[in-house]
């Protein structure tokens, strides 16, 4: 069974995310673990903490699954066959959530982000910001105006220094269920040549067998690469944008913004942000 996490802190953006999670279960068969962090944590040595504990955790649970039933009644979803499951944990949000991810095994997580942040946030990083340079599996970030649609226009952007053949494998398992057409996009920096990168792109694509899905392979040019994609991805009503993000190291991500989600800020197509193929050990980057 597919699996797929959805966080959720109640606000706006976590309802869309929730929506397009419910749309995108049906469609590919899967289970919803709805996934709640309470800020903070308490020490199990000191026993006067063990109760506002366990109300703080049973509010929430009782929060999270009232949430889930009203808002399925809400949008109408009459007949509702995706399992939806509940877990509340005690943390610090976006390690949390990543840590849980990772050590449960799931196969997607669609997460809601946003535009506005605050001072801390910019310097620190949002919780989407966290669980897209920390979890394994691909990540599906959903603005707070994203709504759900069927891909059947997917624009997937590579360059010349992205080891990409493993997110390519994770996008074609994706891709298995909606046989959506895709524009695999150069980005072109420089006066490079094309064929490599595209002779690297067509083998991937058919290493195990042929596709069923049609796909290009184009460039695009500008001195602005978030806008350019940008501009791109709505010129061809594209339904869906998926972008490699290059891991560093932790610390350094702290004051270095992601090209990758740089882009998912800026637009509000449903944006999956695949890991590009983990580093080999003593491999300069």
């Amino acid at each position: 069974m597919i699996r797929i996490l959805v966080p959720i802190d109640f606000t706006k953006v976590s309802f869309s995310a929730y929506n397009y999670a419910i749309h995108f279960a049906e469609a590919i068969k899967a289970e919803i673990t709805v996934f709640h962090v309470i800020n903070g944590s308490f020490s199990t040595a000191d026993s006067m903490f063990l109760d506002t504990m366990d109300a703080a955790y049973d509010a929430a649970n009782k929060r999270l699954l009232a949430f889930m039933q009203d808002y399925l009644t809400k949008m109408k979803f009459i007949k509702n066959d995706v399992v939806l499951k509940t877990e509340v944990r005690f943390g610090v949000a976006g390690f949390t959530i990543a840590d849980y991810a990772n050590d449960q095994g799931f196969d997607y997580v669609v997460a809601g982000t946003r535009d506005s942040h605050s001072l801390i946030e910019r310097v620190l990083g949002t919780t989407s910001t966290i669980v897209t340079k920390m979890v394994k599996c691909p990540v599906i970030l959903i603005h707070e105006n994203t709504r759900w649609m069927k891909p059947t226009k997917v624009i997937y952007t590579i360059d010349d220094s992205t080891d990409f053949d493993e997110s390519i494998d994770k996008y074609i398992s994706f891709n298995q269920f909606f046989k959506a057409a895709t524009d695999f996009i150069h980005i072109k920096v420089n006066d490079k040549n094309i064929d490599s990168t595209r002779d690297a792109v067509i083998k991937e694509v058919f290493k195990k067998k042929e596709p069923d899905f049609a796909f290009d392979i184009k460039n695009i040019y500008g001195g602005d690469i978030v806008q350019s994609i940008i501009d791109y991805s709505i010129f061809e009503k594209a339904d869906m944008l998926v972008l490699v993000h290059r891991k560093r190291n932790f610390l350094d991500s702290f004051f270095n913004r992601s090209l990758s989600l740089q882009t998912a800020e800026g637009i509000h197509l449903p944006v999956m942000i695949l890991e590009e193929n983990p580093p080999v050990e003593g491999k300069n980057e």
